[in-house]
């Protein structure tokens, strides 16, 4: 009688191979090879899912972030390679702003996340936070390469975002860049560009920078008051 192999003892279920623990110690290599040659293979623990044997050109294509863009001309695509290229000028302000930011992530991360509140005029800063943990486009745009990298955290990642949105130097950067480098795609209905935020912010530190400007010309020089103290 032939003997059967590993390859013939469990039948391949929608979600792949499946294998206890006592077969996979018994046969390691040959159910490897499924993996790899045939497709994913299950180890069930106590009868339950446990872990997967996954090869690594199919893990990778799933885990690659840039499987997940939909289209090369995609307004996303053009929007990140315009962002990266303000950002390239700004190289001292992103490596001040990751100084401060209380998440672990570069603040090129955060600033993109930002951008993305602006381009489809989300209310919240909270509301791209939770779209990246399902919109895998959205975390390729962020600055991620890999689905299998952790995500921050979402009340530390949420005040980086109003951080950098509070920064004067940053405002006026994704503001220019914005108003005459917009993909046509927004022009089609893609985006939907919350220029009134952007041109508040904009006039608010204006305004403040004028403000701190007036109040330091106001404020006399030491050297004229020591020369009218008396001697």
């Amino acid at each position: 009688m032939k003997k059967r192999t590993a390859r013939h003892r469990r039948a391949t279920g929608a979600n792949g191979h499946r294998v206890s623990m006592t077969e996979l110690d018994d046969k390691l290599s040959e159910w490897v090879g499924v993996a790899r040659g045939v497709g994913p293979v299950i180890v069930d623990r106590y009868d339950s899912p446990w872990v997967c044997i996954v090869a690594y050109p199919t893990w990778h294509e799933i885990s690659h972030l840039r499987s997940y863009i939909p289209d090369q001309h995609h307004a996303l695509v053009a929007l990140r390679d315009m962002i990266d290229d303000v950002l390239g000028y700004e190289s001292e302000v992103t490596k001040e702003l990751t100084a401060r930011c209380s998440s672990g992530v570069a603040a090129s991360f955060v600033i993109r996340a930002w951008v993305l509140q602006i381009v489809y005029s989300l209310g919240r800063a909270e509301q791209v936070r939770e779209a990246m943990i399902y919109n895998l486009f959205w975390r390729w745009f962020i600055g991620y390469t890999e689905a299998s990298e952790p995500l921050p955290d979402a009340e530390e990642f949420v005040q980086d975002m109003r951080l950098v949105s509070s920064d004067p130097r940053i405002v006026n950067a994704i503001c220019r860049c914005l108003s005459s480098n917009v993909p046509a795609q927004a022009q089609a209905g893609e985006f939907r560009i919350n220029f009134g935020l952007l041109h508040t912010l904009r006039d608010q530190h204006a305004s403040a920078a004028q403000r701190d400007g007036a109040e330091g010309a106001a404020v006399p020089e030491t050297g004229e008051e020591d020369s009218a103290m008396p001697a």
